[in-house]
């Protein structure tokens, strides 16, 4: 079976049973917390290890979590779909995300960014998508030397002082080998 096809599934059963629970943000914070602590854990959890000793590392990885989201877990391991939770829980972020108009936007900049940027940026974004709620990732990253890059969705706006610079460098060989 198509691992897309899997995680949808599963990420669909969760957001319905959470809606069900009545604990919808616990189980999306919850699902956070456990994409967070979920790296270290991955090797144990694609190995034979016993499935209960599995059942304890998750639970260990999220304390406190929600008794939608602790079932939840048992069923996954009970399946033995716990190699694929990344996948799962990123599938049912997108369902939940989507289900409650949040969109999330990819911000890299050179330095820090400033809050009139970050509200401007969210106020675009809303315009254009017709999102309720946008969050922003910012990454600093100094070679993109100034200016930013900005994603959304499948949309990209490159608009740093490197893409410029790569983009007046090609002109420039373009133009320099038609003279030659």
């Amino acid at each position: 079976m198509n691992g897309g096809l899997i995680a949808k599934r599963y990420g669909t059963a969760l957001e319905q049973y959470s809606a069900e629970r009545g604990q919808q943000e616990e189980c999306f914070r919850d699902s956070r917390s456990m994409l967070a602590a979920l790296r270290p854990l991955e090797e144990v959890l694609s190995s034979p290890v016993a499935s209960a000793k599995k059942l304890e590392l998750l639970r260990a990885a999220v304390p406190g979590r929600c008794v939608a989201f602790d079932d939840f877990l048992q069923l996954i391991v009970k399946h033995r779909r716990e190699g694929r939770l990344r996948t799962i829980l990123k599938s049912y972020q997108a369902i939940y995300k989507k289900a409650r108009g949040i969109v999330t936007a990819r911000l890299t900049v050179a330095e820090e960014a400033s809050e009139q940027l970050l509200a401007k940026l969210e106020a675009l974004t809303k315009e254009h998508t017709g999102a309720d709620t946008v969050e922003i990732e910012v990454t600093t990253n100094p070679a993109i030397i100034g200016g930013f890059i900005y994603k959304v969705d499948d949309r990209r706006l490159d608009a740093s002082v490197a893409r410029q610079i790569r983009d007046l460098k090609k002109a420039f060989e373009v133009k320099n080998k038609r003279i030659i």
